[in-house]
């Protein structure tokens, strides 16, 4: 990604005083806060997501709708294997989940110097986890296993400890590295520690990283308007069969629907991760190598 323009940190700052406000206030329980987490990461957070087909169309020449059908098929089959693992090997699933959110999470920081780069990335799963571990085993208990939640908890303590760390003893012996970057990481760590894990989540994926993708995506494919309408389609759909799931499963006990969207939103999200990550990855060697 090119440099990101410094609105961006200014607007998550905003957005993590709101929340932090927001906890101070009204100090939103697990359903509310989850009841606040999908209507935000449907109207910010999955609009950049969207945004596949027009990437793919700079990437491949999809000709016509069969090829555009071709290309659906096969990100929705890679959505699709990920969902079966899940259901599969719920803990093999966490850990990956959780370790290529982190290398995705990264490229919010490309510009940075390596070290600032991950531990950003590091910072958006291990933050929440070393300030509120026994909130995110519980989280976690509710995807996977309870055994496979606990070891994902304590690697993702560990991860944030070391990225802490290594985050402080770069700023203090490489000045150059006191940058927009590391000011967005400090107030990472700052909401991580303010602010319950999901509202956490919430801020920094919709208020910086979708944000950001989003931007840089919008600027660089052609025909920008035709992309926001495939976006704002595509994101509608993805959302209306997420209400169709959850309203047609057969529960009215509090905990089973906290844990059911749960899982909607965050499986959701991992089973959508995989083919968005491999398109933004080739995407950004093509923008690399054009500039």
């Amino acid at each position: 990604m090119i440099s990101a323009p410094l609105w961006q940190t200014k607007l998550f700052g905003m957005a993590a005083g709101l929340a932090i406000l927001l906890e101070v206030t009204i100090q939103p329980g697990l359903g509310l806060q989850l009841l606040l987490l999908a209507p935000l990461i449907a109207i910010l957070g999955l609009p950049h997501g969207a945004l596949d087909l027009p990437i793919a169309e700079v990437l491949w020449p999809l000709k016509g709708w069969r090829g555009k059908l071709r290309f659906l098929a096969v990100y929705l089959a890679l959505a699709a294997a990920v969902i079966v693992l899940w259901i599969v090997l719920p803990g093999v699933a966490l850990v990956a989940f959780l370790a290529y959110s982190v290398l995705h999470f990264s490229d919010d920081w490309a510009d940075a110097s390596s070290p600032l780069k991950w531990t950003g990335g590091t910072a958006t799963i291990g933050a929440p986890a070393l300030f509120h571990p026994e909130e995110v085993a519980a989280l976690f208990a509710q995807l996977s296993a309870p055994a496979a939640a606990e070891v994902s908890t304590y690697l993702a303590v560990f991860a944030g400890a070391l990225a802490l760390g290594i985050f402080i003893a770069t700023c203090i012996v490489r000045p150059e590295a006191r940058s927009q970057a590391a000011v967005e990481q400090a107030m990472l760590w700052g909401i991580a520690a303010l602010l319950p894990p999901l509202l956490f989540f919430a801020v920094y994926f919709c208020g910086l990283h979708s944000l950001r993708h989003f931007t840089v995506t919008i600027q660089s494919v052609p025909r920008a308007r035709r992309a926001l309408a495939i976006s704002a389609l595509l994101s509608g759909l993805v959302v209306f069969v997420a209400v169709m799931f959850q309203f047609s499963q057969p529960t009215s006990d509090l905990g089973e629907t906290s844990k059911l969207s749960m899982q909607t939103i965050f499986i959701g999200l991992a089973a959508l991760t995989v083919p968005h990550m491999l398109l933004v990855e080739r995407f950004g060697r093509l923008r690399k190598h054009l500039l």
